[in-house]
């Protein structure tokens, strides 16, 4: 590529290179006459220094053209331009992305300060460098979509307005942004960020030679961190005096271990359980904090540890709710079978409600715990078809079977991808298993004695075989047939009894394990709701028991503590009920409620997400091999030590000289000096 110059008109100075050829060519010296009285000896001696002073001469004029030349080129500043930068054209204005990470590593303390202050100076100390035309836009982790070119003032508000986010992206995210929002080939890319190992993804960025991408590190060490990572429940169904077990997951992502760390656990602000533990070194630990549900309502959760100086994450929140009373109806094809109305008759545990099949259509199923399909007949395609919509949506299902017509009960099991009732067996058969690991059965029974009496069944019908589904005998004859038992389909349940309860069908009504089996079946009709939700996830979360209603206000999400008060989308789905999306409104973590008419109606959750826990960091070197790996045309630069204004006229310019030909000036002048100083005759 040919030689360029920012201030071509100096070489007209060149033009000044006459002058020294003037003054050899023409010897203005004048001689002085003297004389001799015999020039013989003379004659030799004068041929032989004739010589050598012409050749002085010219080394003379030589030195002085090049020192000469070499001085007026140099002020002329010549330079080989950038090949992508001289893609553009005279009259594009020059168009500049600036992406600075505002995640929460980059609020760690480096040699200088805080990082995300040194980025946020660095990046203004770059668009004060820019040209007064240029067209600037700012990225951080928060926007998204297209975003609006501004002024270098403009600029220099948007990066001052910065804060630490939540939020996070890839950095191969971060140029598909910026090539979505600029068109042209020749646009500069700025990332300004810490370099954490799990957002910088340069496998997936994009090595293309005409990205001028420019990688602004910041030194940043890595760091120890203890945090919490998650916590869950094994059993979903939550009920008055049951003692709760939680489960927390603690990770260490340091090469330190710790000891003695206390650990805390509040609902709704009280504190239920404290407790400490030791970890290694990059371990994982589950811990278990034990506590009881004293009382019905809404359960907000929060867990404490201590470990500093990362704090956003020592903190972890969950919610769930306990129902008053669980409701459950039996649709009952004549008359209501008295053992179930007995059994559910605690009106502190339980409301029951007797319909007929012509009523169920008005139901609302929102708060519905059971549906008992009691030896029902002719079900009609609408009533199977909200069966199976309560189902799939989380609801429980238990179908007892008809004296002798079992076609309408066998339409339903077959949509459903059920077992179905075959042929009524009437030898008398004795339970000689119980599934005590399902989940009806935790916390009731740890075993059975081999001489344990179970129940007996008179009658029953033969069930075949699930075509769907996960199936699980829960009552089971010697010979291995399924008396009772349980399919899960979507987020339900279906429960299949082979046999009504009757006292001609079998003595399970009257026998200690049959409470439980129903009651449970009641009680843990709990749609596995998360406990929480991260902060920026996509997905919408689900408000389990809620109704979008037209008539009356729409729902909120609170915080009267972090005042805050939103109305998020809210969506009535066809499978999962109503669900709510706040479109990444919510920034901080805690516990939150949903409300109505100034009426709260239950708690809902949010975590920061943990990505940002994990304290590791790409050295400068690192960055370097990376690059070479994956064949990125990407420059490095370490911002901490990096003068912009430079920088940008480097850029602009590509590879200048002028310093080179200032350095030869000099070299020439001093070759004149000797040349002056060498005695050639």
């Amino acid at each position: 590529m040919p030689l360029h110059f920012q201030n071509p008109n100096i070489l007209w100075g060149l033009i000044s290179l006459m002058i020294p050829i003037i003054i050899h060519l023409f010897n203005f010296k004048r001689f002085k006459k003297i004389y001799f009285s015999n020039l013989k000896f003379l004659k030799d001696l004068t041929a032989e220094n004739k010589n050598r002073s012409k050749i002085k001469k010219w080394l003379l004029l030589a030195s002085r053209l090049l020192a000469l030349s070499c001085l007026v080129i140099a002020f002329a500043q010549p330079y080989v331009p950038n090949k992508k930068t001289s893609l553009r054209t005279k009259n594009q204005k020059s168009s500049v992305s600036i992406y600075v990470d505002n995640s929460f590593s980059m609020n760690a303390e480096t040699e200088k300060g805080i990082a995300i202050e040194i980025a946020k100076s660095k990046a203004i100390e770059l668009v004060n460098s820019l040209a007064e035309d240029a067209q600037i836009r700012i990225l951080d982790n928060k926007n998204k979509g297209q975003l609006p070119a501004l002024s270098k003032q403009g600029a220099i508000s948007k990066i001052q307005e910065l804060n630490p986010s939540a939020e996070s992206k890839f950095f191969s995210q971060v140029l598909k942004e910026c090539l979505q929002n600029n068109s042209n080939v020749n646009d500069k890319i700025y990332l300004f960020s810490d370099f954490q190992k799990y957002q910088a993804d340069f496998d997936k960025m994009i090595p293309d030679s005409n990205l001028q991408v420019s990688l602004m590190a910041l030194s940043t060490q890595s760091r120890n961190n203890l945090f919490i990572d998650s916590c869950w429940f094994d059993n979903s169904a939550h009920k008055i005096n049951q003692t709760e077990e939680l489960k927390i997951n603690i990770h260490n992502a340091s090469n330190e271990s710790f000891r003695k760390i206390p650990i805390k656990l509040y609902i709704n602000d009280s504190l239920k359980t404290i407790s400490n533990f030791d970890i290694e070194a990059q371990e994982n630990k589950e811990l278990n904090l034990p506590y009881k549900n004293h009382q019905s309502g809404i359960y907000s959760g929060r867990i404490e540890i201590s470990d500093y100086p990362i704090t956003y994450d020592n903190t972890f929140y969950f919610s769930y709710q306990i129902q008053k009373s669980a409701e459950i109806i039996s649709i009952n094809q004549e008359n209501e079978n008295r053992y179930i109305s007995q059994l559910f008759s605690d009106k502190q545990y339980f409301t029951l409600k007797n319909i007929n099949k012509s009523q169920f259509h008005q139901e609302d199923l929102s708060k519905t715990k059971l549906i008992i399909l009691n030896q029902l007949t002719d079900m009609q395609s609408g009533f199977r078809q909200k069966i199976s919509n309560y189902i799939h949506k989380g609801g429980q299902v238990l179908v007892l079977p008809a004296n002798d017509n079992n076609e309408s009960n066998n339409e339903l099991l077959n949509e459903l991808g059920a077992g179905q009732f075959t042929q009524l067996d009437s030898l008398n058969k004795t339970v000689s298993s119980i599934e005590l690991d399902a989940e009806i059965y935790k916390n009731v029974f740890t075993q059975l004695k081999d001489d344990a009496r179970l129940p007996q069944v008179y009658r029953h019908f033969t069930l075949s075989d699930a075509k769907t589904g996960i199936s699980i005998p829960l009552w089971k004859t010697n010979t291995g047939e399924n008396l009772f038992s349980q399919i899960q389909l979507g987020q339900g349940k279906l429960y299949i009894s082979s046999f009504n309860f009757h006292p001609k069908w079998t003595n399970a009504i009257k026998h200690p394990v049959f409470v439980p089996s129903l009651i449970n079946i009641a009680l843990n009709n709990q749609v596995h709701l998360p406990i929480y939700y991260k902060l920026n996830e996509s997905e919408y979360a689900i408000a389990n028991g809620l109704k979008l209603n037209h008539e009356k206000a729409m729902f909120h999400i609170e915080n009267k503590k972090l005042g805050i008060d939103l109305i998020p989308e809210q969506i009535s789905h066809f499978d999962k009920g109503l669900l709510l999306n706040t479109h990444s409104q919510i920034k901080k973590a805690g516990n939150y409620f949903i409300s109505q008419s100034q009426q709260i109606l239950s708690g809902i959750s949010f975590n920061y997400p943990r990505q940002e826990s994990y304290l590791t960091f790409y050295s400068s070197g690192e960055i370097q091999d990376l690059l070479k790996e994956y064949k990125l045309n990407y420059s490095l630069f370490d911002i901490e030590s990096l003068d912009m204004r430079s920088m940008i006229e480097e850029q602009e310019s590509g590879n200048t000289y002028w310093k080179l030909f200032l350095l030869l000036a000099f070299l020439f002048l001093m070759m004149e000096v000797l040349i002056q100083k060498i005695k050639f005759f």
